[in-house]
């Protein structure tokens, strides 16, 4: 899922257009107002892709959750982010489920309950069945889409490949159409041999590996030992870069939303956040929002403790 997951957000970060207009029709009132800081949510819970919108009446939020196989999503935790979400941006939010593939499922849920004694919480979701959107890919209407073709179709041959290169190069940027051509080679590895990917995608092995996307894949795979050559101590240390770069990560989120929120943060504040531990980090992105100024977060950073509650702020 890791290949697919890095796909789809970096089209619906690259093409925001594309998924207004799945969404929504070509013929749309709707107006795309931003992309969105998708990491404003609890530690590993994070959305795919945040978009600010205008439906000509109010401002709001679409929250985009990507999902491959239905019945190992957890709703609950949905839920859990769809309200987080509207408490940080205080605005309406929306999640819109797309699912990526049918597959053999028979079902493709949107919503589930919760009973107790007779009293019932219902709670649903937009939902999208991308596979119900082929012809428009295939018509070039979302083109930016074609790299999840091989996933629509139930038996995918050869074709599919050729299709979606016809469809990839009438985008009109040849750095978006290698980009476009570097994820279908991507997400169709699952499926065909890279042989037969490079021929129909008019791929030749230099080209694609001098792409960001095809270069951060290539990395992934050898991090996980499936890349013949690649040093135990190399996979080790890919793995230790990995976990530095996610904290740092997490770093930089935490302190653009504290400064979303409250304004710039003094330099003793930013060397402060920087220095939190994992631990630190998870109990802070839960106390964000509790946390009514900068006074209030300098009181947080001076009484937490790691065995204390995380949203312990001393008034």
């Amino acid at each position: 899922m890791h290949e697919i997951d890095q796909a789809i957000k970096h089209i619906a970060k690259s093409h925001p257009d594309c998924f207004m207009s799945l969404f929504f029709g070509p013929e749309r009132a709707v107006k795309l107002q931003g992309v969105e800081d998708a990491q404003i949510q609890i530690p590993e819970h994070r959305a795919d892709k945040v978009w600010r919108i205008h439906d000509g009446n109010k401002e709001g939020f679409l929250m985009l959750e990507a999902i491959l196989q239905p019945a190992r999503r957890d709703f609950r935790k949905l839920n859990l982010k769809n309200a987080a979400a509207q408490v940080f941006f205080n605005a309406p939010v929306i999640t819109v489920l797309v699912y990526l593939q049918r597959g053999e499922y028979a079902t493709f849920p949107e919503s589930y309950e919760d009973e107790l004694g007779g009293l019932r919480n219902d709670h649903r979701f937009a939902r999208v069945l991308l596979w119900e959107h082929a012809d428009r890919i295939r018509s070039g209407e979302l083109k930016e889409l074609a790299p999840f073709l091989t996933l629509l179709e139930k038996d995918p041959g050869p074709e599919v490949l050729q299709q979606m290169n016809s469809i990839i190069e009438t985008v009109a940027d040849p750095e978006q159409r290698l980009e476009l051509k570097s994820l279908g080679a991507i997400i169709a590895a699952r499926i065909f041999a890279e042989e037969l990917i490079k021929q129909f995608l008019n791929l030749e092995s230099p080209m694609i590996r001098e792409t960001t996307l095809f270069s951060e894949w290539l990395d992934k795979e050898r991090a996980q030992g499936r890349v013949e050559g690649y040093a135990e101590g190399e996979i080790k240390g890919e793995i230790k870069g990995e976990i530095k770069g996610e904290i740092k990560g997490r770093h930089l989120t935490l302190q653009k939303q504290l400064e979303r929120k409250f304004g710039p943060l003094t330099v003793d504040l930013t060397t402060s956040l920087q220095k939190l531990r994992s631990e630190q980090l998870e109990a802070l992105t839960l106390a964000i929002f509790d946390l009514q100024s900068l006074d209030e977060f300098r009181a947080w950073l001076q009484n937490f403790q790691p065995e204390n509650s995380a949203r312990s702020v001393k008034h």
